[in-house]
């Protein structure tokens, strides 16, 4: 690491490993170890992970639908990808936004994502990714505030969805934008069972997917506005075609005394 990525990261932007709440969805032990878990594997397969043509390919087409969802403006629109992994969304956003900050609790992965970032050229004031969960206490990102926040393909690796959009929208701008994209549940059980082998249920918390209803009910709760829900691609999984949504949600202007 630089100097200089020292000084634009600033002394606060450290992993922060704190404990989180419990939900009604797994009990607090479980949620540590979940974290731990995913934290230690995608650690492992940082490597290789952009290795994968598919993962590339997602990444365009879920980034094209983030685009489209958002007027993103290059000289003036400021985002942050949260479980940003080696920074694929991040690359296809880059073009259409003034700066981008990575956020992941994978160390590795965040290495990897400014090791790309040092590759192209790009200015870390421009693209920088730090190693920090933000469900564990608010306000990690030295006040920043963003246009919009993004978080791709990683909802189903959460404990608790409802403490993560929560922390995600504390860090819009009012009138600012949450996007969410990850799987859509299936229509049928059988096949929502395989999305996903069951060797990886120690790291995916939600091995079905989600309905609209479930992140309709969090980005409310979160005090989110103007909520939609749109199918952003079609992928293959395992073998089996999948449905990807793209979720948004806008952050009051005013907010109510």
């Amino acid at each position: 690491m630089t100097e200089h990525h020292h000084a634009q990261q600033g002394g606060q932007h450290h992993c922060s490993h704190g404990h989180p709440h419990s939900s009604h969805h797994h009990d607090h032990e479980d949620q540590h170890n979940l974290k731990e878990f995913n934290r230690n594997h995608f650690d492992e397969h940082a490597h290789q992970y952009n290795d994968h043509p598919e993962a590339r390919g997602l990444a365009r087409r879920l980034g094209a639908a983030m685009i489209n969802a958002y007027p993103f403006k290059e000289d003036s629109t400021l985002v942050l990808d949260y479980a940003c992994g080696t920074g694929l969304i991040s690359q296809e956003l880059a073009a259409h936004a003034k700066c981008i900050v990575g956020v992941d609790i994978s160390q590795r992965m965040v290495d990897q994502y400014n090791q790309s970032v040092v590759n192209q050229g790009i200015p870390f004031e421009e693209m920088r990714a730090v190693c920090c969960d933000l469900t564990a206490a608010p306000d990690q990102l030295d006040g920043m505030k963003f246009d919009v926040v993004v978080c791709a393909s990683s909802y189903h690796h959460f404990p608790s969805i409802e403490e993560v959009t929560k922390a995600l929208a504390s860090y819009l701008k009012p009138g600012g934008l949450l996007l969410v994209a990850d799987l859509m549940k299936p229509s049928s059980a059988e096949s929502a069972q395989e999305l996903f082998p069951t060797n990886a249920h120690h790291i995916v918390a939600h091995s079905g997917g989600f309905e609209e209803a479930d992140i309709k009910a969090v980005f409310e709760g979160a005090g989110l506005i103007n909520f939609a829900f749109v199918t952003a691609c079609k992928a293959k999984k395992h073998g089996h075609s999948v449905q990807l949504f793209l979720a948004s949600g806008t952050k009051k202007v005013t907010e109510e005394a």
